[in-house]
């Protein structure tokens, strides 16, 4: 599967960067980088969790990417 098959016809990576639009929207205004940092401590938590418990979750970098790409695009956005 292609790199790009994989980022935008999966419902994980919709689900990914979701959560990263939700926990921006949720700390954002505490301050922005607040919120872009609690993105990305979301973002690598649940991959290094997913790393630990490899025997019902798959790790995967584009997930990191997902999530990230949530945050800043509503950073962006100025949401």
């Amino acid at each position: 599967m292609s790199l790009l098959a994989k980022v935008f016809n999966q419902h994980d990576k919709i689900a990914h960067f979701s959560v990263g639009v939700i926990v921006y929207a949720m700390l954002h205004f505490v301050h922005p980088v607040i919120g872009l940092l609690c993105v990305a401590l979301v973002a690598f938590g649940k991959e290094i969790y997913d790393h630990v418990h490899r025997d019902k979750h798959t790790p995967e970098w584009l997930d990191v990417v997902a999530t990230m790409a949530g945050g800043l695009v509503a950073f962006v956005s100025g949401l």
